[in-house]
């Protein structure tokens, strides 16, 4: 059987097989750029703000890939995280709350709806194995309303995940989506958005915003389906889902335009090394710094201890946006880490 690390190496050779160069557009705020289609350039989608995507991305995988881990040592006996049991009758009984899932997935509760984001229940496929079981049985879930999908790379958009869940939600989409996830589930009902678009479901707003990062699912398709990150705005409360970025001036738009938030849900782990991850995927400090430029009162970190994705170790995201929060002066009430399966509920 292929060794692990073979496996992991032939992931991100499709992933980053090649990454298109891209210029900046003319300097206008990002949502003037988006009503026009800066980020359309037929057949792809690109990342408007970026003076250019990383060039020759094989070549810079390889170095990656070839070059010696920092934090070798540190990595090798993985942590161990403690996995909580959501109590799903106090989730659906008490109030607005967040719910983390793993990794990408939140179970978001508001309004008595339930929203869940970029599920995955299992493993990443044949690359990656979970090193934290997912906090319960998917099927005890209750059916959501809405599930929002971030972008179409793996660890956000699961084939047997979806097939779990079903017709019986409303998935909401960046473009480019629907054909594939209606593959999946022919009966499904799928809303795709372009940037800045919204949508409007049973008494909440779901608002399709620029992330900066990049799709793939096969070397064929390159930025060919749509990303983004997701503003849901109910009567009282706002809530924002990155899914998966790296830090860009986007936030601070968002913040003016939109906020203030009540919470905003970011990406905390898969940033090392920083000279490859750092346009398409937020270190902690950096996750801090957009959790201030979008207004918002509680940060709730995502993306960190379930898959080992890149260089750093897996407990080291949470020890690292602890330090970003104390040096930013930002209390723990705040920066709750949200513990697996674990819930936060909104004052």
């Amino acid at each position: 059987m292929m060794n692990r690390r073979l496996r992991i190496a032939l992931f991100f050779l499709i992933l980053f097989w090649e990454i298109p160069v891209v210029f900046t557009a003319e300097k206008k705020d990002l949502e003037t750029l988006c009503r026009e289609k800066a980020h359309h350039q037929n057949p792809q989608f690109i990342n408007p703000l970026l003076k250019e995507n990383q060039p020759g991305g094989l070549l810079r995988f390889l170095k990656w890939k070839l070059s010696s881990n920092p934090f070798k040592s540190e990595k090798q006996i993985p942590p161990r995280f403690p996995v909580h049991t959501p109590n799903g009758d106090q989730i659906l009984s008490r109030g607005d709350s967040l719910t983390y899932l793993g990794h990408a997935t939140y179970w978001i509760r508001l309004q008595g709806l339930n929203v869940l984001t970029d599920p995955v229940f299992n493993e990443i496929g044949f690359f990656y194995t979970r090193h934290i079981p997912f906090p319960l049985p998917p099927k005890e879930l209750p059916v959501p309303e809405v599930v929002l999908i971030s972008h179409s790379h793996y660890d956000h958009l699961n084939v047997e995940s979806l097939q779990i869940l079903g017709p019986s939600s409303l998935y909401l989409t960046p473009l480019g989506h629907k054909d594939w996830i209606k593959e999946i589930i022919p009966q499904a009902r799928v809303i795709e958005l372009d940037w800045f678009e919204t949508f409007s479901h049973k008494g909440l707003t779901f608002r399709l915003l620029p992330a900066q990062h990049w799709s793939r699912r096969t070397p064929w398709d390159t930025n060919r389906r749509l990303w983004g990150s997701w503003l849901i705005e109910g009567e009282k409360r706002k809530v924002f889902f990155a899914g998966d970025t790296g830090y860009f001036l986007g936030f601070k738009e968002f913040g003016e335009k939109f906020g203030p938030m009540d919470a905003a849900l970011l990406p905390i782990g898969g940033y090392e090394p920083r000279w490859f991850m750092e346009k398409y995927h937020m270190n902690p400090q950096e996750a801090v710094k957009a959790f201030l430029d979008l207004k918002a009162q509680v940060l709730g970190p995502l993306h960190w201890g379930v898959f080992d994705l890149t260089d750093e170790p897996m407990d080291l995201p949470p020890k690292a946006l602890r330090e970003a929060a104390r040096a930013a002066n930002l209390s723990e009430e705040r920066t709750p880490l949200i513990p697996h399966g674990g819930t936060w509920y909104f004052p």
